[in-house]
């Protein structure tokens, strides 16, 4: 979270510093009229091109975008010891003893250990749901590496759609700008006429550039680093989930908890690897 406000102190920052240091009026920035147009018409477009679920997806992003993500080493060590635990069980006692755990997660004696995963309710339906599925006793010709992974690319191309929704938002902005430039110039032209006060001109004139300055603004200093930020973010989370893929594939073939869980450490990023791998 830290990192962010340095970012958005920095971006503000170097525009404002840098515009007073050549000797700018900080007033001559202010025209929320040029506001209303730019962004209301980019927030208009954005609503029109994506369904209510993006909405929810992206207020959701906008909350993990300044928090710093959902995924931790925190998760991934909890992740890894609930998996542990949930394997050994099933390896002892069946995996119709798991059907307790699955059934509610949040009251089971294992998950509830581990506040993180009950947080991330993507890692812990996904855990939950698939451990469930193999309850069924599903036909030994399902790939089970294969059905995993495409639930995985299913849930991130599903989320995806939030960066590629503002990125495409952040493509148009520069346009909203130039619009309300040229509505600035179409005022401007009124004022030529009659007895000309030179100095509406120029502040009718200044207020149109603003209107371009403020699109490309809020287009690359605002959308696109949201944008960048909230892929890695989803890229964060592909890694989390291909690491329990990984274990859970292996587990149903009748690899032991121990081995599976080897070979899902080594789908762990680097810099989520707990200190005590």
């Amino acid at each position: 979270m830290i990192s962010k406000i340095i970012a958005v102190l920095v971006i503000f920052g170097s525009l404002i510093g840098g515009f007073l240091m050549e000797g700018g009026n900080l007033g001559a920035l202010w025209h929320p009229a040029e506001l209303v147009i730019i962004v209301g018409m980019g927030i208009g477009v954005y609503l029109g091109s994506t369904p209510v679920v993006v909405w929810k997806k992206t207020f959701q992003y906008v909350l993990r975008y300044f928090s710093g993500g959902v995924i931790s080493k925190r998760l991934y060590q909890e992740t890894l010891q609930a998996l542990e635990e949930l394997g050994k069980e099933a390896r002892v006692n069946g995996m119709l003893s798991l059907e307790k755990h699955l059934e509610s997660p949040e009251s089971s004696p294992v998950f509830s250990k581990y506040p993180a995963i009950i947080k991330n309710k993507t890692v812990l339906n996904f855990i939950v749901e698939n451990l469930a599925f193999m309850l069924l006793n599903p036909p030994k010709n399902i790939d089970m590496e294969e059905h995993l992974g495409s639930q995985v690319d299913a849930i991130i191309a599903a989320n995806m759609e939030v960066p590629k929704a503002t990125g495409k938002v952040a493509n148009l902005m520069p346009g909203f700008g130039i619009i309300a430039a040229v509505m600035g110039v179409i005022l401007t032209m009124n004022l030529l006429s009659g007895e000309m006060d030179v100095a509406k001109i120029g502040e009718s004139i200044g207020a149109a550039l603003v209107g371009t300055l403020t699109g490309i603004f809020v287009a690359f200093a605002i959308i696109a680093p949201f944008t960048n930020g909230v892929e890695v973010i989803i890229r964060q989370e592909e890694a989390m989930l291909e690491m329990v893929a990984a274990f859970l594939a292996l587990f149903s073939q009748g690899v032991s908890p121990s081995l599976a869980l080897e070979v899902g450490k080594q789908r762990i990023p680097p810099e989520f690897r707990p200190d005590n791998l």
